[in-house]
């Protein structure tokens, strides 16, 4: 591609004015005001925006907060969908045939590592989740065992308590 003169010569123009432009802005006076500028009036008036003092003793005092018990908000962020963790803390207390199975999410199942995801937790063999420890691990469920013998096999997202959603 040949580039024409007069292409150049337009481009090498406009490249002058806008140099000229911007250093005539930049280089010319600020005009000045007599005198300084009052600050701008805050929107509420306050003492101590009219020059005066705030007494400490007209600050209102934060809301009671009970330490004693915990706060209750209106959901939980860390459970799915309408779970509620008091389902599982009420059954726990109950009878060990009452108690309800874990809640498998996911399974990892490879020849190197046997892993699931259970009641939100990383677990392998062995591991011990509430009441019950991982016996096994297998393809598409994981194997409970409780210290009584009993054993339950739960599969990927089966055996929800009663109440809870999926």
């Amino acid at each position: 591609m040949k580039v024409q003169k007069s292409h150049l010569r337009i481009a090498l123009f406009i490249l002058g004015a806008a140099v000229l432009f911007s250093l005539l802005n930049y280089l010319r006076p600020v005009p000045r005001t007599g005198g300084r500028q009052a600050p701008e009036a805050p929107l509420i008036a306050t003492p101590a925006a009219a020059g005066g003092h705030i007494d400490p003793l007209s600050i209102r005092a934060p809301h009671a907060v009970d330490m004693a018990r915990v706060p209750e908000y209106a959901r939980d962020p860390f459970l799915f969908g309408d779970e509620t963790r008091d389902i599982v803390k009420v059954a726990l207390a109950g009878a060990p045939d009452a108690r309800p199975a874990p809640l498998v999410r996911s399974i990892l199942f490879s020849s190197t590592r046997r892993l699931a995801v259970v009641d939100g937790r990383i677990v392998g063999v062995g591991d011990q989740v509430g009441v019950y420890k991982v016996a096994e691990i297998e393809q598409g469920a994981v194997v409970f065992s409780l210290t009584t013998g009993e054993r339950r096999r739960v599969s990927v997202h089966g055996a929800v308590p009663a109440g809870l959603f999926r």
